[in-house]
């Protein structure tokens, strides 16, 4: 079992302690990009091709971005010792095709970090569209079903999301300060706190390697030299309370992720956005939580809902506690971390 986190008594600090309405009327976390900047991006991408790189070989070096690279930069920064968020705003994606595009974004990636495994199936450049799945369920993935998400962080230090296009209604974004909520609990609650610091069953909703057990532990609290750190995903731990082998949640356990789900629900907590074609969104999973609300596609299907995902690990990230190994498998400062690792030896840049 992991170590029970020591329980920090001060309310946490920083610039990714905000509320909804200090966010939704601030632009520090937002960058629109100038024509010279997506005319630098167009001669990166074109550059690349010429080159003959493609998804598979691509570099950094290839894909050089001299002005840009110095906002990708800002980025890193603001999503670890920052907002925790960051939005990019302003690719024409009307100018090329998903092909490209998808190219564009891996470009993008290499600057900002070392992408992760999101499934079994090793791809590191995913698809975020509806195909039907169930919204609950120990395999249940809510990227790919069109129904409202409950408020969840991705296994992986950051979270990227390129929207190609929107829905025909709704599929809002919604996201939340965990360090906010945090220090709500510890206003009203410092009893549940201390429940959240300890650790509950999860599972890995089937992208476990062979031969290996289902589940694990893990708090959704930590705090790790100074530094904080959360994870919290209530379908996960849904799915571990199926498995006959293992107890059930107690009572004080399931209030207090009662409370989170309480508290994200709560508008003054809520940063909302509506994507927005050619937005990039990146958010810090350790430090944010984020939701989608349902959505209704268009019939036609190049008009369909379609965003793309990358799960990274950023250079200047953060070091974990130990009792974030058992999901995360690295815990040191700049580690490549996360993700779901691949069953096999290939590398997947497109969904199924």
């Amino acid at each position: 079992m992991p170590d029970i986190e020591n329980v920090p008594r001060h309310v946490l600090q920083g610039p990714d302690v905000w509320m909804g309405e200090t966010a939704q009327a601030s632009d520090a976390w937002v960058h629109h990009f100038s024509d010279a900047e997506v005319a630098e991006i167009d001669s990166a991408y074109r550059s690349a091709i010429e080159a003959g790189a493609t998804l598979g070989t691509l570099t950094r070096e290839q894909f050089p971005l001299p002005a840009v690279g110095k906002i990708l930069a800002t980025v890193q920064h603001e999503l670890e010792e920052g907002w925790g968020l960051y939005l990019l705003r302003g690719i024409p994606v009307e100018r090329y095709s998903k092909d490209d595009l998808r190219f564009i974004y891996w470009g993008f990636g290499l600057h900002l970090g070392t992408a992760v495994s999101q499934s079994k199936r090793g791809d590191v450049l995913g698809d975020v569209r509806d195909l039907g799945t169930g919204l609950d369920g120990p395999k249940f993935r809510g990227y790919t079903s069109a129904g409202e998400l409950t408020y969840h962080a991705d296994a992986a230090d950051v979270t990227g999301l390129f929207c190609l296009q929107p829905a025909k209604k709704g599929g809002l974004s919604r996201i939340v300060s965990t360090s906010a909520i945090h220090n709500e609990i510890l206003r009203t609650r410092p009893d549940l706190l201390e429940v959240l610091y300890q650790p509950y069953y999860w599972s890995f909703q089937g992208n476990e390697l062979p031969g290996t057990q289902p589940h694990y532990e893990q708090p959704v609290f930590t705090t790790h030299n100074g530094k904080f750190a959360a994870r919290y995903t209530r379908t996960h731990m849904r799915s571990a309370q199926m498995m006959d082998h293992l107890p059930k949640m107690t009572e004080a356990q399931a209030e207090a992720l009662d409370m989170i789900d309480e508290l994200c629900a709560r508008p003054e907590f809520q940063l909302t956005m509506m994507f927005q074609p050619g937005d990039m969104q990146f958010l810090n999973n350790h430090l944010m939580l984020h939701m989608r609300t349902e959505f209704e596609d268009y019939p036609e299907p190049e008009k369909r809902r379609h965003l793309m995902r990358l799960w990274f690990s950023l250079p200047n990230g953060r070091e974990l506690s130990p009792a974030f190994a058992p999901f995360y498998r690295e815990t040191s400062a700049g580690a490549v971390r996360g993700g779901h690792p691949g069953h096999g030896d290939d590398v997947v840049f497109e969904t199924a």
